[in-house]
């Protein structure tokens, strides 16, 4: 299983949360984790890192449950 790791790196416009395993800026709803704000950067990489333990990237995987909203 790849590293799952997340972290944050100073980009021209703010803070860019990156992969690890990649080192390419994350995908959310097909729109690039750049340019935040520093205190947004950390809380997105922690929750990351909290989902990693699961085996799967929350941000590659769509909603396919009954039930759920999307």
């Amino acid at each position: 299983m790849p590293n799952r790791g997340y972290a944050l790196r100073r980009g021209r416009q703010g803070w860019d949360v990156y992969a690890e395993h990649t080192g390419k800026p994350v995908q959310l709803n097909g729109r690039a984790q750049i340019g935040l704000s520093r205190a947004l950067a950390v809380q997105l990489a922690a929750s990351l890192s909290m989902l990693a333990p699961t085996g799967s990237a929350a941000t590659e995987l769509p909603a396919t449950e009954r039930g759920t909203i999307h």
